[in-house]
């Protein structure tokens, strides 16, 4: 069954709706999405190995949980969901901040989200391969590089570490 997303405007207002693939082929479709950032009582922050079998970059690190809104869904519910959908956890988040994502191939509104959880955490094999915490250092690298991040990640992580800065090493 082809998976449907809401199509918003530039406010984030709903203006229609189209498929999973059209979403990602035309940057003309804005959707929403969340990313999900989980630290641990050391203050370093969980990334996870996409699955080799993913269609969008797949084997790259990204953001402790992502995805899509379902239509309908809010950002908060979203954000609950991708968690336990691909950490097999369920912790309390708060939202951070809104990134706009514009990419040659999609545009996405995000809404950033986090959280503290120490673990364990169950994977979901067939969304990641690995899951990993890393220190702020690692992490403020592997953005500069850019090159192991998702496209999606890089932009949301420099905003996070751009909050962060002084506050953290």
């Amino acid at each position: 069954m082809e998976e449907y997303f809401d199509v918003v405007d530039e406010n984030d207002n709903v203006i229609g709706k189209a498929s999973r693939k059209e979403c990602h082929s035309n940057p003309k479709l804005i959707h929403r999405g969340v990313f999900v950032l989980i630290l641990n009582s050391k203050g370093q922050l969980l990334l996870q190995k996409r699955s080799m079998k993913k269609d969008l970059s797949p084997g790259k690190w990204t953001c402790s949980a992502s995805g899509h809104n379902d239509m309908g869904e809010s950002y908060e519910d979203a954000a609950m969901r991708e968690t336990r959908e691909e950490l097999g956890i369920e912790t309390g988040l708060e939202f951070m901040f809104l990134v706009k994502f514009r990419h040659e191939t999609e545009s996405e509104n995000d809404r950033i989200f986090i959280g503290v959880h120490d673990g364990p955490f169950h994977p979901n094999r067939d969304e990641l391969d690995e899951v990993k915490f890393f220190d702020m250092e690692e992490v403020r690298k592997m953005v500069e590089e850019k090159k192991s991040v998702t496209p999606g990640s890089v932009l949301v992580l420099e905003n996070y570490l751009k909050s962060i800065k002084g506050k953290a090493k």
